[in-house]
């Protein structure tokens, strides 16, 4: 048996070869970096998974930006219409005035609460 080998020695190196290649081919799975974390490798499926969550994100955030820039437009109409000395309409004002009331009143409470915060937190690390 040593001698066939010996004397065969090409054949059996390539089919050793051949086998370990396939056997890399149809065990491991094809792998790329990851779109959060590129110290971390994904496959083709993990990939699909993340770009989905990122792509619902950005559609959440143009939500976001279309509510903003649409309550931006109601507010800039009303204010055309009082510049062009048309009679306005007093429901627009009212609500342009609540809604900046409103904003003021959340920035008090979120300022007083963050401070309130830093406060309880300066206490607790001395």
């Amino acid at each position: 048996m040593a001698l066939w080998i010996k004397k065969n020695s090409s054949i059996v190196v390539t089919v050793l070869i051949t086998i370990g290649v396939v056997l890399y081919c149809y065990g491991c799975e094809a792998q790329t970096r990851s779109l959060r974390d590129r110290n971390r490798l994904v496959n083709r499926q993990e990939l699909q998974l993340e770009l989905d969550q990122i792509i619902g994100l950005a559609q959440m955030r143009m939500i976001d930006l279309d509510k903003q820039e649409a309550f931006r437009a109601v507010i800039l109409e009303n204010a055309l219409i009082l510049v062009q000395g048309n009679p306005y309409n007093p429901m627009g004002l009212i609500t342009g005035v609540a809604a900046i009331y409103g904003v003021i009143q959340t920035s008090n409470k979120i300022t007083k609460a963050v401070k309130k915060v830093t406060k309880k937190r300066t206490v607790n690390n001395v």
